[in-house]
């Protein structure tokens, strides 16, 4: 079978034919119906992740959708390295994976997978978001973000704001319903946050943290809360320590991986739910598995929209 390999760390994938891999006593074979890529994958094949590297080499990528050899269609992000995701068949967890509805597109559901929980589960999980409250949306012009947005309206707020750097990017933030859509790259950026959230956000979904993420720390409601999930606008913020206790701040990080298992599988199927009825979706670009070299440096370089490979194109 084609394979997508790690050879050396900081380095994109290398197709290779291997030979498929063999269930264990704990494990099951999913054959790939489409697999998404994500910015972990290219965290972890860095060599520097925060929970370690694989040996090499191992076939990269941890989610997808597929059908284990039952029959059942699942989608899964717990790809057992060295067999990735990335592949024409992989090896998970027995039992791991989250049965989908018939009804919703096998690429369609990847996009509610690592990034529609990592949206999904900051505003209910660690944002506890409550109805009438207003949400931002830093950075929701990718894919955790456009989800959030719109996750943000089906939960109850009752304002949602989403900000953005390119101009493409505001405007696909308004398209999916945002209230308003706010440059990052403004120089009156903080007054916008305040003049969009009509006196600050009581929750803050943060997928950029650097300076975007203190303008929101230094423009939110008393009491309020941001949910760290990303940090493609840099890795460090200087926080005033009096600004967090004056206004009584909460900051929590969030990743997908501490969710209880409960918690992600309503709410990966709260999604595909809604997006069966129409009022969720997100945009997915399928490419072919042999062209994972280059969608690997087009997720690196921010697509501003979810990417996923197929290998049987």
């Amino acid at each position: 079978m084609k394979a997508a390999f790690i050879t050396g760390y900081g380095e994109p994938p290398v197709l290779r034919d291997v030979a498929p891999p063999e269930a264990g006593d704990d494990t099951e074979l999913v054959e790939i119906e489409v697999a998404g890529i994500n910015p972990v994958d290219i965290a972890i094949a860095s060599g520097k992740f925060d929970s370690g590297a694989p040996p090499l080499p191992y076939v990269t990528g941890k989610e997808a959708v597929g059908r284990t050899s039952e029959g059942r269609r699942v989608w899964f992000d717990e790809a057992r390295y060295p067999s990735g995701s990335f592949a024409e068949v992989t090896e998970i967890n027995l039992g791991s994976g989250i049965e989908l509805p018939e009804e919703i597109e096998s690429a369609q559901a990847v996009a509610f997978g690592v990034a529609g929980m990592a949206a999904w589960l900051a505003l209910t999980w660690r944002g506890h978001l409550k109805a009438g409250e207003t949400v931002l949306v830093n950075g929701a012009s990718g894919s955790v973000g456009q989800i959030a947005i719109q996750a943000a309206r089906l939960l109850g707020a009752s304002r949602v704001i989403g900000t953005a750097r390119s101009e493409s990017g505001l405007a696909r933030v308004e398209s999916l319903g945002a209230d308003a859509a706010i440059s990052t790259e403004s120089d009156t950026f903080g007054a916008d946050l305040v003049h969009a959230t009509e006196g600050g956000a009581d929750l803050v979904i943060d997928n950029l943290w650097g300076e975007p993420a203190l303008a929101a720390i230094d423009t939110m409601r008393a009491q309020g809360r941001l949910v760290q999930v990303g940090n493609s606008a840099g890795t460090h913020a200087s926080i005033q320590a009096g600004r967090l206790r004056g206004g009584l701040i909460t900051i929590t990080g969030h990743r997908n991986f501490w969710a209880p298992r409960e918690d992600r599988v309503e709410a990966f199927q709260r999604m595909c739910a809604h997006s069966i009825a129409g009022k969720l979706e997100i945009d997915v670009e399928v490419c072919p598995l042999s062209d994972v070299a280059d969608v690997w440096k087009r997720q690196a370089a921010s697509p501003g929209h979810k990417l996923a490979l197929d290998p049987r194109l």
